[in-house]
């Protein structure tokens, strides 16, 4: 094992001695990897000084609200936030910032009344949401101010996406990994010393957070995008780009909706500090997965460049790159999450031991993530968005059927199995398609 593990990093480290391309994607994925670090790091200090400091119950109505929004998010940006970031690449590639904004205004002009009108929906729907679904009636007035949080995330996460295609990494992370976390850690730490640990305070903190990224992510957008200095020239047409965009928005929602059932399905079988327990240990769990985003923002691009030129082999090389670079920095994580799951937990809390089989489940699934490279992304990247969102589909009846079938007996454990259930069927179809479509495994291998 040890010797298999030496002989790969040396294979690496000759290839990146060798091989310039390689290089660029090391440096650029260091660069990406601290700031997703950071984002890392401070959601992770987020959760435990909220667990800690505040209480699990907290943590728990953060979570239900998050889950909430983050549905709402992904209807509200319609799917254009990726489809947006391919077209951006392309016409980057080709200099053409006009047209380029002419597909931020169109795409806009999509977005912006969809999102006002979820808002709308969702203020009046809370109410009933806390008593019928959470029974919890006291969530209704922090539901409701969660609904105007709606545009804001939309913002975050269209803009962080849209300076991804201008191959801006390190702004692209920083918003999608850290922007919200930092800024909620800092007013954490002014609340806690100010005397302020009342249960609704983080959960206020975290509405802020979203609210002051989301202008942010729009300032950085439009000076990367040069918005003031060109004269918008249609881009794509609001039919073209809802055609690209429509199968990418069924596929973001049904993984949004893999991702959050477990804890909305829990929420309405548990208590809020069960919720927030499930939420630490998932929080936990995907530090494993640090490096992946990293990668992945620079890979992407890469793969709808590669994809646009017919460079299969090109396609191939930068999975195959990708995919070794993300086993090989993620392994030593997972052996020391493995190797010390009670004292992580204890760290917390004194309610969160007691939860290492669940810890050991949702690390499962992380491994299954990590070991299968870049699957869904290159579909994404070459056209092939029905077929990802075929492959959702499946997932997500798989992973919501598992959570109604194991949360109400098994709890936070059924919720953890059904989480990997559904992560173990999306990487297996999306490896399958891309072995059958263009011939090659996406999840690392040792160099021939």
């Amino acid at each position: 094992m040890i010797g298999s593990l030496r002989n790969k990093l040396t294979q690496s480290f000759n290839r990146y001695r060798t091989d310039a391309e390689y290089r660029e994607l090391i440096r650029t994925s260091f660069i990406s990897l601290l700031v997703r670090m950071i984002g890392v790091g401070t959601g992770f200090l987020v959760t435990l000084v909220t667990s800690r400091y505040f209480s699990a119950n907290a943590l728990g109505i953060v979570s239900i609200c998050v889950a909430i929004l983050s549905l709402a998010g992904v209807a509200g940006k319609l799917g254009l936030d990726v489809a947006v970031m391919r077209l951006v690449a392309e016409y980057s590639w080709k200099n053409d910032f006009a047209a380029i904004k002419g597909l931020y205004i169109t795409a806009m002009k999509l977005m912006v009344p969809v999102t006002l009108l979820i808002s709308v929906v969702l203020y009046f729907s809370a109410d009933w949401m806390a008593i019928n679904i959470f029974h919890k009636e006291y969530l209704g007035s922090y539901l409701r101010i969660n609904a105007w949080l709606t545009l804001p995330l939309v913002s975050l996460l269209f803009h962080s996406e849209s300076t991804r295609g201008l191959k801006n990494i390190t702004t692209y992370t920083f918003y999608q990994t850290s922007a919200v976390s930092t800024i909620a850690l800092i007013l954490l730490i002014i609340a806690f010393f100010s005397g302020h640990v009342a249960r609704e305070v983080p959960v206020e903190i975290q509405f802020v957070s979203i609210g002051i990224a989301g202008v942010l992510s729009l300032v950085s957008w439009l000076k990367a995008s040069q918005f003031t200095k060109h004269v918008s020239r249609a881009g794509e047409q609001s039919s073209g780009l809802i055609k690209i965009a429509m199968p990418m928005f069924t596929t973001t929602v049904l993984q949004l909706i893999m991702s959050w059932a477990g804890t909305l399905i829990l929420a309405s079988f548990a208590t809020e500090s069960q919720v927030g327990i499930y939420n630490a240990l998932v929080r936990i769990s995907v530090f494993t997965n640090i490096t992946i985003l990293a990668i992945n923002s620079i890979t992407m691009p890469r793969f709808a460049e590669a994809y646009a030129a017919g460079d299969m082999d090109a396609l191939k090389r930068y999975s195959k790159q990708a995919a070794r670079l993300i086993f090989l920095t993620s392994l030593p994580i997972f052996v020391g999450l493995a190797c010390f799951p009670g004292f992580i937990l204890s760290v917390f809390g004194k309610e969160f031991p007691g939860n290492e089989i669940s810890l050991y489940i949702l690390l499962a699934g992380q491994f299954i993530v990590v070991a299968s490279g870049l699957p869904a992304q290159i579909l994404n990247m070459t056209g092939k968005q029905h077929v990802l969102r075929n492959i959702a589909i499946v997932a997500s009846i798989a992973n919501v059927g598992t959570c109604l079938l194991l949360i109400p007996s098994w709890g936070i454990i059924g919720t953890s199995l059904a989480q990997v259930v559904g992560t173990l069927i999306w990487n297996a179809l999306c490896i399958w398609y891309v072995k059958k479509h263009f011939g090659f495994f996406t999840f690392a291998q040792p160099d021939r």
